[in-house]
């Protein structure tokens, strides 16, 4: 019973950008039994089974944000949001929180915190760590960056979706966490591609030499994710898309540059690894699939 109490205005929840993480984390808040309320996007099917398990999809944006006052997001990029924020509010709304999970230019974010603020909205940056399968699991990581007052709001949901949550401070510092944390996991992805890459070329054996790496310290999760299925010649291992990885890339490769930092010239290495395969028409394939000898004749 003071579960129910304490979510107060909670009950109803807004979320747009259902996509792969944002249906796993619907999914958990529907667990959770909050009331969800989903904008229909282009790809149906992640809508079409939320709302086979209650939730209540919306074709217009203004529609979903008169029923509910608190909305979370989750989209590809900054663009997107600050497209979103200017529609939430070219009319009269109920909406007083906004949790945002998307990964954003950290510039950008303090347009998007204007936006909302100007509009006594509360904005929390909310950037995740963990991917698909931690989200339908609710064992997500939630960095947060804003006020203490959204943070106490918005934590009885994310709690719902994520099994860590970080307060980091301020607008902002959210984004800045996120993008060093990316660095570091995408980061090393890359480097398991390019050095079974080379290894390839190299004419080693890629079993032999994985279970060499794997005895030392260039043992990690990402090595352990993508190097035994590319042996099995299943290059889907490392869910995450190849545009995607370049929009961190140029974020973080940004942020870098901004603070004047030496790895800056690593940045701009790795996010041309990903431009140049975006305009070999791979925007839509996997990270891990830059080993697909398929892919590769393009």
């Amino acid at each position: 019973m003071s579960e129910e109490i304490d979510r107060g205005i909670l009950d109803k929840i807004g979320f747009i950008g259902v996509g792969l993480m944002g249906s796993g984390m619907v999914d958990r808040l529907q667990i959770a039994g909050y009331e969800t309320h989903l904008l229909v996007h282009k790809n149906r099917s992640p809508i079409d089974r939320a709302s086979d398990n209650g939730g209540i999809p919306y074709e217009n944006i203004l529609d979903l944000v008169n029923n509910v006052e608190t909305i979370f997001l989750c989209l590809p990029s900054s663009k997107e949001v600050i497209e979103i924020a200017e529609k939430v509010l070219k009319a009269p709304s109920k909406i007083n929180l906004v949790i945002d999970c998307t990964t954003n230019s950290p510039t950008r974010v303090m347009d998007i915190n204007k936006i909302f603020s100007d509009a006594n909205i509360d904005y929390l940056e909310a950037p995740l760590t963990g991917g698909v399968t931690q989200a339908s699991e609710g064992k997500l990581g939630a960095i947060l960056g804003g006020t203490e007052d959204a943070v106490k709001k918005a934590s009885p949901l994310l709690r719902a979706c994520c099994s860590k949550i970080s307060h980091v401070g301020g607008i902002g510092m959210g984004a800045k966490t996120k993008l060093v944390s990316n660095f570091l996991a995408l980061g090393t992805a890359t480097l398991v591609v390019e050095a079974l890459y080379i290894a390839k070329k190299l004419e080693i054996d890629w079993q032999s030499f994985y279970d060499l790496a794997r005895q030392g310290s260039g043992h990690s999760m990402s090595l352990d994710r993508i190097a035994p299925k590319a042996i099995e010649q299943n290059f889907e291992s490392y869910i995450f898309s190849i545009s995607n990885t370049a929009k961190d890339f140029r974020y973080i490769h940004e942020l870098f540059m901004k603070e004047d930092l030496e790895l800056s010239a690593l940045t701009g290495w790795m996010l041309k690894q990903y431009e140049d395969a975006e305009t070999k028409g791979l925007s839509n394939s996997l990270l891990s699939q830059r080993l697909d000898p398929e892919l590769l004749k393009r």
